[in-house]
């Protein structure tokens, strides 16, 4: 599975969906902030120059300064984790890091429609007197009010896929942060860029509930709107609950029946819409729309091969939960958090793509004994 853009958006009970259109090396190289490199004029060659870094896996960890010793065993590191499967993953990650540190790792759930269950995991949190605690999805308007708590406490949230989020003497670091999402959002518009010839006509479907996937749709809107002038966007926000009961797939297909010249379709979750590609069958429109998307999960992968899917961004989700500990094991030694913490590992995955269908796109393959390396265990 760093980034963000983002518009802290508290998660919604129920958010009604609307739509509005709108005109519109062997290392990948760090992202711009949210300004796209893809320049007006030789529109497609430049986003094939943007996109081809991404097409190769890595072969080093973004991290490179090693500690100055190995991490203090017996501490406990918790973990919030929301019910979405791509928080589990995330949760892997973060086990496998802490238990390598010699650490003890607890994970606490709560629901993403259910603020008061993440306030109550934070507060029991506290009770385990752990080293760290991490936060993933909730947005940090949600959470922001234990802050101080925290401080009181002397124990560091380090959030994590949540978008934007103040960094503090508390909140020592954003893990997968708003220029990570950005990122990805740009990856997307340089790959539509390029497939349709500079002049695509996209359904761009946002979920602003999560402000990572807020950010990662309003990086690609951005993009395409400074980079293609011959693309056309229409755009749709959907909630959580849509997303839960499955209507985000049926939102989806009355967009492209009600314009039936949209041929593309980019969702800022693509692990979300896994039943999309039946549902487009059903309606007639098999063939005639081509899906893409962020944070692609095994699944949506293994589309690629089969056409259902034409392209995703592949996310490091287990190698995101070792930024987490990284972040925690240095802060616990005094030592300053690397300015590229946020970032973890991107691709963009197409049917030609090198890497094998996996639930967390964790390149270098190698990436949990290099971390190892910088905390002087091997």
């Amino acid at each position: 599975m760093r980034l963000r853009v983002l518009l802290v958006a508290c998660v919604a009970l129920a958010t009604a969906a609307t739509a509005c259109g709108s005109s519109s090396s062997d290392e990948n190289p760090a992202p711009s902030g949210g300004s796209s490199p893809v320049a007006a004029g030789g529109e497609v060659e430049r986003a094939n120059a943007f996109i081809k870094p991404y097409l190769t896996p890595p072969t080093k960890i973004s991290i490179t300064a090693p500690l100055n010793s190995t991490p203090e065993p017996g501490k406990t590191l918790v973990y919030l984790q929301c019910e979405q499967p791509q928080c589990q993953v995330v949760g892997t990650g973060v086990q496998a890091a802490a238990e390598a540190a010699g650490w003890q790792f607890r994970s606490i759930p709560f629901q993403s429609t259910n603020p008061s269950t993440l306030t109550a995991g934070l507060t029991q949190a506290l009770r385990y007197n752990p080293v760290a605690v991490s936060i993933v999805a909730a947005p940090y308007a949600l959470w922001s009010g234990s802050v101080p708590q925290y401080q009181q406490a002397g124990v560091p949230i380090i959030p994590v896929f949540v978008g934007p989020a103040e960094i503090s003497s508390t909140v020592i670091a954003n893990v997968a942060n708003s220029d990570y999402a950005a990122l990805q959002g740009q990856l997307l518009s340089a790959w539509l860029i390029a497939d349709s010839g500079a002049k695509g006509k996209v359904l761009s479907v946002s979920i602003p509930d999560y402000p990572y996937l807020g950010a990662v749709s309003t990086g690609f809107e951005a993009a395409i709107a400074k980079d293609c002038p011959g693309c056309e966007v229409t755009k749709i926000k959907v909630g959580i609950p849509d997303v839960g009961n499955g209507a985000i797939n049926s939102t989806i297909v009355s967009a492209l029946r009600k314009d039936p010249a949209i041929k593309y379709v980019v969702v800022s979750n693509s692990a979300f819409v896994q039943p999309l590609p039946a549902a487009l069958s059903a309606a007639g429109l098999s063939g005639k729309v081509k899906i893409a998307g962020c944070c692609g999960s095994r699944a949506q992968e293994e589309g690629l091969k089969t056409g259902q899917f034409a392209a995703v961004t592949g996310t490091g989700g287990r190698y995101a939960g070792w930024l987490v500990v990284d972040a925690a094991i240095r802060h616990a030694q005094g030592l300053s958090i690397p300015e590229n913490e946020g970032l973890s590992s991107v691709g963009l995955l197409t049917k030609d793509s090198l890497v094998e269908p996996s639930d967390s796109y964790d390149q270098p393959t190698d990436y949990a004994d290099q971390f190892k390396a910088l905390w002087k265990l091997r």
